[in-house]
């Protein structure tokens, strides 16, 4: 699960079950703090009950007990209607009795009493001391502890901050814009990132520009002794040669043509130009770009118009009708096309691997040797380019490829 969250969400899910457990550490400590606090005060006032009742044993005198008063930090309540009101409206928290005598610790406004008995003395005790609970300090750390968990949280997120622009400009790398730089504001780890991601876009933008101007060299280099030689050979006489040399020299211009498109789509230079045509103009401009015997191939073709790149689309379709003649035993193809798919499919035996690993650019299976493993890449970024999908399945001792439009 945490393969597919990103950082930042990875940093805040930990953050608020952190946020969380502080939350409940403090709920849960002040609950026993005051359990604790409750104890003590019963255990102050347990002590002081049976120090005045083990007193009264002896009979003590006013200078005995006021000695008591100031030892325990208590006084008396000498109004008996005051000691009645208080038995009457306050909350009785306990009541013991022993060999020594009774005693009852009251609670009345956030005040407590203990009321002393024993044969002979009847006196009712008023807690001096601030026993309130206080929250000050506990509070104080739960602040404390928040504003150091706001703090460490804050200085991680700008930390991370550069790397979320990094990957924010790596996406805008790979969706085409080559001129980004990236901009190393620290030098720790993700400086580093960001300037060998400066380095490779350096070389990456090298190797681009030295691509493109030798294709675009060696395309014009080839393209004037092709158009030379189409020239000369239209003043052949003999019809049947000069046709023959036409064919060969327009075959060598369509390659050019095609590898065009190769590099137009290797540098990701996506743009198609749709039209409204009929699947019957894209067939036979696939087969004029072929230059293949009809009788190799079977059609089924139902007549339907589309909105598709002409020679593009023509590209594909080549490519597919070409590979299945090239690796089929009887060196035909069959292809069927309506408005909801277009299937081109051969004997042959059943590919290794899955498409995927045959449509990525200079892919092909060890026993061919012939070509450049572009065909099924070119297909594949071509299909993929007009929101249509490519698919392969076998079936009947066929290789079926399938554009489901």
């Amino acid at each position: 699960m945490t393969k597919n969250i990103s950082i930042s969400a990875f940093i805040n899910i930990i953050f608020s079950l952190a946020f969380v457990a502080i939350v409940i550490t403090f709920s849960l400590f002040i609950s026993f703090d005051k359990q604790k606090h409750e104890i003590n005060l019963q255990n102050r006032y347990e002590l002081i009950a049976e120090n005045f009742l083990s007193t009264f044993q002896n009979r003590p005198t006013d200078d005995i007990l006021i000695k008591l008063f100031k030892k325990f930090q208590v006084e008396p309540v000498r109004e008996r209607e005051e000691k009645l009101d208080i038995i009457k409206k306050a909350q009785e928290l306990t009541i013991t009795q022993n060999y020594l005598g009774t005693y009852r610790v009251y609670k009345n406004n956030e005040e407590y009493y203990i009321y002393v008995q024993q044969y002979g003395y009847n006196l009712m005790l008023k807690d001096v001391r601030n026993h309130n609970y206080s929250m000050v300090i506990i509070i104080s750390a739960f602040i404390l502890s928040l504003i150091t968990f706001l703090f460490l949280y804050i200085t991680l997120k700008r930390k991370l901050l550069p790397l979320k622009l990094l990957n924010k400009q790596i996406i805008e790398f790979s969706n085409g814009n080559k001129d980004i730089k990236v901009k190393a504001v620290s030098n720790d780890e993700i400086g580093t990132i960001a300037k060998s991601f400066n380095e490779a876009l350096s070389i990456i933008s090298n190797q681009t520009k030295s691509k493109e101007l030798f294709m675009r060299n060696m395309m014009h280099e080839l393209k004037t002794p092709i158009t030379k030689a189409m020239f000369i050979a239209e003043t052949l006489d003999n019809e049947k040669t000069r046709e023959k040399l036409q064919t060969a020299f327009k075959r060598m211009d369509n390659i050019i043509k095609e590898l065009a498109t190769v590099e137009k789509l290797t540098s990701n230079n996506n743009m198609i130009y749709k039209e409204d045509t009929s699947f019957f103009n894209i067939y036979n401009t696939t087969l004029e770009l072929m230059m293949v015997n009809p009788e190799n191939i079977v059609s089924k073709i139902k007549s339907f118009n589309f909105c598709v790149d002409k020679y593009m689309f023509s590209i594909a379709l080549k490519n597919l009708i070409d590979n299945a003649i090239k690796f089929s035993p009887n060196k035909k193809a069959v292809i069927i096309a309506n408005e909801k798919e277009i299937s081109i499919s051969s004997l042959g035996n059943q590919l290794k691997h899955n498409l995927e690993y045959y449509t990525e650019a200079f892919c092909q299976e060890e026993k061919r040797s012939d070509g450049f493993g572009l065909g099924l890449y070119i297909v594949k970024t071509i299909v993929t380019l007009h929101g249509y999908e490519l698919i392969y399945k076998y079936e009947d001792d066929k290789n079926h490829f399938i554009i489901k439009m």
